[in-house]
């Protein structure tokens, strides 16, 4: 009877160490990622949203705010499917879609300018030391796209062919310093804000 419960005891043990650590986001986080949405070079409209059932939105303020109310949207689910989701807007290989109006669909099948184009989705490091820089480039799977930290940057775009997407607007990296975002800027003189991250009531969603 002994060596059983010594075995359970060593499996509930190893059951333990085995599980993945919890991952970020979690709800107990609050993060900001600056993005910008292009039409063959032409900064469109921020999207809008209307409802939030997860915690990953916008304020129509180019920064998606990622602070999840479930598990549904935490580590590894906290994707940016879920905020399109939130947002009524898709983006995939035929185009950028919002459904709330903002713009009229931004289509590959249009082209840039005379040349074939295709959409394309930026991951930014924003703190670089010679301004943004790319990380990676997504051409599919959009929703996928996992929001790994504070701080980052997304653009939206459709490019011609072989061309990489532009960096998020300034204002928009403006905006995200201001909330307070952990950015790891990569200089001796990063910028700083002291502006508040959140009120008592959590009112900066």
């Amino acid at each position: 009877m002994a060596l059983v419960v010594v075995l359970g005891v060593v499996l509930v043990i190893a059951a333990r160490g085995s599980r993945d650590p919890v991952t970020s986001p979690t709800t107990a986080d609050h993060w900001h990622s600056a993005y910008s949405i292009y039409d063959c070079g032409v900064l469109m409209p921020v999207l809008q949203g209307q409802v939030d059932p997860d915690g990953i939105h916008s304020h129509g303020d180019s920064l998606i705010h990622i602070h999840p109310y479930n598990s549904s949207a935490t580590g590894e689910d906290a994707r940016l499917g879920v905020f399109l989701e939130t947002m009524n807007a898709s983006i995939d290989v035929d185009g950028i879609f919002a459904e709330n109006g903002e713009f009229a669909p931004i289509l590959t099948e249009d082209g840039c300018d005379g040349r074939p184009a295709v959409v394309k989705v930026a991951r930014w490091n924003i703190g670089a030391a010679g301004g943004p820089e790319i990380v990676e480039v997504y051409e599919d799977d959009f929703d996928d796209i996992r929001l790994l930290e504070d701080g980052e940057g997304f653009t939206f775009a459709l490019v011609a062919e072989g061309e990489d997407p532009p960096p998020p607007g300034s204002d928009v990296i403006t905006s995200l310093v201001g909330v307070g975002s952990e950015i790891q800027w990569e200089t001796t003189d990063p910028i700083t804000d002291d502006t508040p991250v959140d009120t008592p009531d959590g009112s900066d969603g």
